[in-house]
C-alpha cells in the first residue's frame, strides 16, 4: 500500500506539459511586441512580463549585445513597477558578462547547478549574442519536451530584437529625412527672411530625436536666437556650431528635459549627431547665400549711384553751355536795373530776389562742374596753415556774428604736402561752413594742423549737433543733405571728399549725437 502511495506522489508533482498552440500564441506575442517599435527599455519590461505570465516564474532576466551596445534588463513576479534595465556602449566584441553566460548555455549545465533556473541563448545566425535566464521554484515543474520549446521561444526572442532594431532604426531615419525635408523647403519659400527660416528649423528639430515629447531646439546666430522653448530645463545637451566663412557665428543646441539612458553620446544616438552636424552646415550654407545676396544687392547699388555720378558729370558740361549764359544775362541785366534811378522799393526788393537766386544757381553749376573734375588740378608744394588762415579771414566774422569762437591749434614748421591751394581752400570752406551750421545757438570751433612720419592732417571740429551713424554712413553721397529745403545742395562734403581722394589722402569721421563732429583730413606727405 505504501508503495503505491509513493508511486501516486511522485506522478502528482510529474512535469506539466504545455501545448504547441500554447507555445505559438507566445511567440507571437513576442513578435508582436517587437512591431510595435517601442523602445528598447519598454520593449524588454513587455517581453518580460510576457515571460512571467506564461512561465510563471519568479523574475527574467534578458541580457545581450547589439552593436557596440551591452544591455541587461530583469523583471519581477508580484512587485508592480519592479522592472530593472541598464545600457551602456562598448567598443569590444562581447562583454565579459555576455561570454559568461554562453559559455553557460554552451555547456549546458545550468540545470544542473540550480533546478530553479533555466538559461537559453539567444541565437541568430551561427551564434550566441545574448541570454534569457527564468528563476523560481515552477523552473523545476518544467519538463525537458517544454525546455526544448523554450529554446525556440528564445530564438523567436532573438529575431525580436533584431527586428525591432531594425523597424527603430527605419523610424528614426524616417524621421531624420522628414527634418531635412522640411529645411529644405522653408529654405525654398522664396519670400522667407533668414529669421524665419531659422524659426521654422528649430521646429522642424525636436521631432526628429529619439525622445521628441522631451526634446526642445534652440538656434543662435550672431547673439540672436530662437527656440522652441524650455532650453533652460534640459538635462542632456547636444550642440553643433555654426561656422560661416572659416568663423564661428553660433550654434544648434537639442536638450532632453529628462534623463534618459546612456547610447553612443550621452542619450543621443551616432545618426543624431550626424544630422544636428549637416543641420548646422546646412545653416552656415543659408547665411553665406543670405549674405551674398546682400551683398550683391549692395554693389548693385553702388553701380547704380556710380553710373547716376557718371551721368552727372556728362551733363555737367552741358549744364555750363546751357545755364551758364542765360544766367549771366538775367543777373547782368538785374543789376543794371536795380542801379536806375526811381526803382520803387517792392521792385528793388524782387530784383534782390532774382539776383540772390541767380547766384545762387550758378554756385550751383559750378559746384557740380568741380565734382565733375572739369577743373584740373595744378598741385605744388603747399602750407596747411597757410591754408587754414586764408580760410579762416573770409569766416571769423561769420563765426563771431553766430556766436561762435574759433580755437587755432596749428603746428609750427609744418610740413608743406604736394597739392592744389585752390581744392585745399575749397575743402576747407565747406567742412568750416558745415560746422557752423551745426551749431545754430553757437558753439566752439577747432581747427588744427599736425603731422606723422607718413601724413600731415587737417582737423575740423564743431561742439554742435552730431550725427547718427546713417548720416554720418551717407554724408559723402552727391546730393544728401540734412539741412532744410533750399539751404544746402548735398554736395560740398562729396566734392571735398572726392578732392581729399584724388591726392591719395582720406577723411575720418567721428560723431556723436548732440556732442558735435570732427572731420580730420589725412594727406601723405610725400603727395600720394
Amino acid at each position: 500500500m505504501a508503495k503505491n502511495t509513493r508511486t501516486i506522489r511522485k506522478r502528482t508533482h510529474a512535469p506539466a506539459q504545455r501545448s504547441g498552440e500554447e507555445f505559438l500564441a507566445l511567440t507571437q506575442k513576442l513578435l508582436q511586441a517587437a512591431n510595435r517599435v517601442a523602445l528598447r527599455a519598454d520593449f524588454l519590461r513587455t517581453v518580460s512580463d510576457i515571460l512571467l505570465d506564461f512561465t510563471g516564474c519568479d523574475w527574467v532576466e534578458i541580457a545581450a549585445q547589439q552593436g557596440a551596445r551591452h544591455f541587461r534588463s530583469r523583471a519581477f513576479r508580484g512587485a508592480p513597477g519592479k522592472f530593472m534595465f541598464e545600457q551602456r556602449s562598448s567598443r569590444k566584441a562581447d562583454s565579459p558578462q555576455v561570454i559568461r553566460l554562453r559559455k553557460t548555455c554552451a555547456a549546458g549545465r545550468a540545470g544542473k547547478r540550480n533546478p530553479a533556473e533555466i538559461a537559453l541563448p539567444l541565437t541568430l545566425g551561427r551564434g550566441a549574442f545574448g541570454l534569457v535566464r527564468l528563476h523560481g521554484r515552477k523552473c523545476a515543474d518544467i519538463g525537458a519536451q517544454d525546455r526544448i520549446r523554450f529554446r525556440g521561444v528564445a530564438e523567436t526572442l532573438a529575431v525580436a530584437l533584431v527586428h525591432r532594431s531594425a523597424l527603430l532604426n527605419l523610424r528614426e531615419r524616417v524621421k531624420e529625412l522628414t527634418c531635412l525635408y522640411g529645411i529644405a523647403q522653408a529654405i525654398s519659400k522664396p519670400a522667407s527672411s533668414l529669421a524665419d527660416v531659422l524659426r521654422e528649423i528649430a521646429r522642424l528639430l525636436p521631432p526628429a530625436w529619439l525622445y521628441p515629447e522631451i526634446a526642445t531646439a534652440r538656434i543662435v546666430l550672431d547673439g540672436r536666437s530662437c527656440s522652441t522653448g524650455g532650453m533652460g530645463r534640459g538635462v542632456h545637451r547636444m550642440t553643433a556650431a555654426i561656422v560661416v566663412r572659416g568663423r564661428i557665428r553660433g550654434r544648434v543646441e537639442i536638450a532632453y528635459g529628462e534623463r534618459r539612458p546612456e547610447l553612443d553620446e550621452g542619450p543621443f544616438l551616432k545618426e543624431e549627431r550626424d544630422l544636428i552636424d549637416a543641420v548646422a552646415r546646412e545653416i552656415s550654407y543659408i547665411v553665406d547665400r543670405s549674405e551674398a545676396e546682400q551683398e550683391r544687392l549692395r554693389y548693385e547699388e553702388q553701380l547704380r549711384r556710380a553710373d547716376r555720378l557718371g551721368t552727372i558729370g556728362q551733363l555737367a558740361a552741358g549744364v555750363a553751355h546751357e545755364i551758364n549764359e542765360p544766367l549771366g544775362t538775367v543777373l547782368g541785366f538785374a543789376q543794371l536795373a536795380q542801379k536806375c534811378p526811381g526803382v520803387p522799393s517792392q521792385a528793388r526788393e524782387d530784383l534782390d530776389k532774382i539776383i540772390t537766386a541767380s547766384l545762387h544757381a550758378r554756385e550751383v553749376v559750378r559746384k557740380l562742374m568741380a565734382f565733375a573734375r572739369k577743373v584740373p588740378a595744378h598741385k605744388a608744394q603747399v602750407d596747411l596753415n597757410a591754408i587754414v588762415e586764408e580760410g579762416l579771414c573770409l569766416l571769423e566774422s561769420r563765426c563771431a556774428k553766430e556766436g561762435i569762437r574759433v580755437e587755432r591749434t596749428l603746428l609750427p614748421g609744418l610740413p608743406a604736402v604736394l597739392a592744389d591751394a585752390s581744392q585745399l581752400h575749397q575743402v576747407l570752406i565747406n567742412l568750416v561752413v558745415n560746422a557752423i551750421q551745426a551749431m545754430p545757438k553757437g558753439g566752439t570751433l577747432k581747427i588744427g594742423t599736425a603731422a606723422t612720419a607718413d601724413h600731415v592732417s587737417l582737423a575740423v571740429e564743431d561742439t554742435g549737433i552730431g550725427m547718427s551713424d546713417d548720416v554720418r554712413r551717407r554724408v559723402f553721397t552727391p546730393f544728401f543733405t540734412t539741412k532744410k529745403a533750399g539751404q544746402g545742395t548735398g554736395l560740398g562734403l562729396p566734392i571735398a571728399h572726392s578732392i581729399v581722394s584724388s591726392h591719395g589722402g582720406r577723411i575720418e569721421i567721428h560723431s556723436r549725437v548732440g556732442h558735435g563732429s570732427r572731420f580730420e583730413i589725412l594727406l601723405p606727405r610725400n603727395g600720394g
